[in-house]
């Protein structure tokens, strides 16, 4: 006679709960860890001034400033030489060169962790796209007195295709865009690096 071996119920036992103890332990990882957002540096902080004074005529400076047009690599939307105004323009996938995201770290093991543009605004996709509108504005004080103002409006796209747009978001220098998230304690938010702005103020000085 051939005897069934009964198994061993205490050795199974310890397994289901050293499996038991595992997952208690695990779950709070997977689901509890909390997420911290740090938002970027820059925001809302332009350290320079929006406006430069010059004692020149505003024709003088419209010249010259016609003359950076001209020898930019902008793409020239609007002139009106009547008003003293100009709108220039560029479509770029250097999303890190003029925006900040900040960093988010979702927790867990799954969780996502690093820059927050590569995860709203994956920019390995060619159909990820951000252009940049630059908009000048001279103002006459008097016969020898000009002041030219600018601002830089900044409008991102993220795309499957032309008429499938995923997720668009505008904003410009003065006013960073906040993104609102299911938790509603925490707001993303994207501003501008300045880079631009800084190099426009850098050239616009120039024409004192």
């Amino acid at each position: 006679m051939t005897w069934l071996k009964s198994p061993n119920t205490s050795s199974d036992t310890k397994l289901i709960r050293r499996l038991c103890l595992y997952m208690l332990f695990l779950t709070p990882l997977l689901h509890c860890s909390p997420t911290v957002y740090t938002p970027p540096t820059t925001s809302g902080n332009q350290v320079y001034p929006r406006t430069i004074e010059y004692d020149q005529s505003v024709e003088n400076i419209w010249a010259k400033l016609i003359d950076y047009i001209s020898q930019s690599s902008y793409g020239l939307d609007s002139l009106d030489a009547e008003n003293y105004y100009a709108e220039l323009s560029f479509v770029t996938k250097q999303f890190h060169k003029f925006l900040d995201g900040g960093d988010l770290d979702e927790g867990g093991f799954n969780g996502y962790e690093g820059d927050l543009l590569e995860l709203i605004l994956p920019t390995d996709d060619f159909k990820s796209t951000l252009t940049c509108s630059i908009h000048i504005q001279l103002s006459r004080e008097n016969l020898s007195s000009t002041t030219l103002s600018y601002i830089v409006k900044y409008e991102t796209v993220y795309a499957k295709r032309k008429r499938k747009i995923l997720s668009e978001f505008k904003f410009d220098s003065q006013n960073p865009i906040r993104i609102s998230t299911e938790d509603s304690e925490i707001s993303y938010t994207i501003a501008p690096s300045y880079f631009l702005e800084n190099q426009l103020y850098q050239s616009f000085s120039d024409f004192q």
